[in-house]
């Protein structure tokens, strides 16, 4: 890491230098480092001595380290660089480089950064709630803060759930599980609810796909798109009722194995009889009508409308009924896909 400031400034000092600068601190902060670790880290960065002195804040001494991260006597050495340190809109202190040739591009930028990474490491710092848990589990940096936003929560990693959203600020009827709570973001309520939820609400509400909560994340779009069908004669939509149709979704795609739909039609199409029901509905679909569908496979139209019956059972939806044309239309676009048709 020793010099990495001159490798940096020789690269790019404009734009992957500052870019790995700031990387490098907001990192340190991540990680939960002290003042100390921070004046180490600069130290190396710059290579050569930094200093601090926030005399202004309780409890913090001066210091100054060197780039092989040695703890160096207070002297009178004027800084090459320097920046304050404001904790709460006051100034608290100074961070300092002390380079002994001309500045270096990024040398600024250093300074500023350790100032920003000194103050946020010294201001008070107020425990976490519920809306920070819960957003952190939606919005998550990583799989670390996913799984720290569960326990927090109260939320089991492998637990049900599912995203509710709606555009209504007051969520009345929608119990969200655990410890979470409903949090606004870019215009919609965003709410954890269990997956057994029964929502009781006039608000329009679209209900995701069912999830473990550590990778709920992924079906915050898919909540919003479930929300987007919902109408006045039909407030709450769930997802599962969209069916394939949830592919189609801007934003982050679900997996195919998660749409209830797909899952249960790809076992059902693994078997010669379930693969018949799937190709009678194929026909019917293009066709139109039982009479025309019987016609095309040579049936009675009463054995076409007895084998939609029995795949509408075992999909848990009537495939033969208007309003689900597109849902079954989508089922066997995603399960030609699958197949490779």
């Amino acid at each position: 890491m020793q010099g990495l400031m001159y490798r940096l400034a020789e690269l790019d000092a404009d734009s992957a230098g500052l870019v790995r600068v700031i990387d490098y601190f907001d990192t340190l902060v991540r990680h939960g480092g002290d003042v100390a670790a921070m004046l180490r880290a600069a130290a190396a960065l710059a290579d050569c001595t930094v200093g601090v002195d926030v005399s202004g804040f309780p409890g913090v001494k001066p210091a100054r380290c060197d780039e092989r991260g040695r703890w160096q006597p207070h002297e009178e050495r004027k800084p090459s660089t320097s920046a304050d340190v404001v904790v709460s809109d006051h100034v608290v202190g100074t961070v300092w480089i002390e380079r002994r040739g001309p500045a270096l591009p990024l040398d600024e930028m250093l300074v500023d950064r350790m100032a920003l990474t000194t103050a946020i490491i010294l201001a008070p710092r107020s425990a976490p709630t519920a809306a920070d848990h819960t957003r952190d589990l939606l919005f998550p940096m990583d799989d670390v803060s996913a799984l720290t936003a569960c326990s927090a929560l109260g939320l089991g990693p492998d637990s049900a759930v599912r995203v509710a959203a709606t555009d209504q600020v007051r969520t009345k009827g929608i119990a969200p599980a655990g410890r979470s709570c409903a949090i606004a973001v870019d215009g919609t309520v965003l709410i954890v609810v269990s997956a057994d939820v029964d929502s009781k609400t006039s608000a329009r509400v679209g209900l995701s796909l069912s999830a473990p909560a550590a990778e709920i994340a992924g079906y915050v779009d898919n909540a919003r798109f479930a929300r987007a069908q919902a109408t006045a004669d039909n407030p709450v939509v769930l997802a599962d009722e969209l069916g394939a149709l949830c592919l189609i979704a801007p934003g982050r795609a679900v997996p195919r194995e998660a749409v209830p739909d797909l899952a249960r039609a790809t076992e059902l199409a693994r078997t010669p009889h379930g693969a018949e029901l799937v190709d009678t509905l194929r026909v019917y679909l293009a066709s139109g009508t039982l009479r025309s569908a019987a016609e095309r496979i040579h049936l009675h139209h009463s054995t076409v409308a007895h084998r939609l019956g029995r795949l509408s059972a075992a999909l848990g939806f009537a495939v033969d009924t208007v309003q689900n044309r597109a849902r079954a239309t989508a089922m066997l676009m995603a399960l030609a896909h699958i197949d490779g048709r």
